[in-house]
């Protein structure tokens, strides 16, 4: 498992068993919210948001540990990454075009593609590869919605 705790005075990554025991630091910003961690399909990686420089920006690290790679790195926001069902891409929610988006890259970086036009904040995809789901406006709001990765059409779920 992996969450998120203060328990080392800043809100830092930590991962454990799934009974809770081996409880283990993961990341060591000391001082900027870090959390929204998910593992990659092959549980090799990590990738999570944090804002050492003041923008949230996307990372990813070993499931052992060690330094944490920078995959985004802009004047915006980018956040609540997740894995594509292969491990090759991650979704991630960003304002980088004005308005919060999402998005996808490669999961070792690059650049990244813009997937809705008409908001979207954080995304999952579908085990099938075929379809994205997620919320257009923040957390804590209401609506699902659906886009098939080979159309440009969303349908709301919820």
């Amino acid at each position: 498992m992996v969450f998120e705790s203060n328990r080392s005075g800043s809100r830092e990554l930590w991962i454990c068993d799934s009974d809770g025991g081996n409880q283990a630091q993961l990341t060591s910003f000391t001082g900027p919210v870090t959390g929204n961690g998910r593992w990659s399909p092959d549980g090799s990686q990590i990738a999570f948001d944090s804002r050492p420089e003041g923008h949230s920006q996307i990372y990813s690290i070993s499931s052992k540990g060690g330094p944490a790679h920078l995959l985004t790195n802009d004047a915006y926001d980018s956040l609540a990454p997740s894995w594509s069902h292969d491990g090759r891409w991650i979704y991630f929610g960003s304002n980088r075009g004005g308005t919060w988006q999402i998005w996808k890259m490669l999961a070792q970086g690059g650049d990244a593609v813009r997937l809705t036009n008409q908001g979207g904040y954080e995304a999952l995809e579908a085990p099938d590869g075929q379809s994205i789901f997620y919320n257009k406006y923040g957390y804590f709001t209401m609506g699902l919605f659906r886009r098939r990765l080979d159309e440009d059409t969303e349908t709301r779920i919820l």
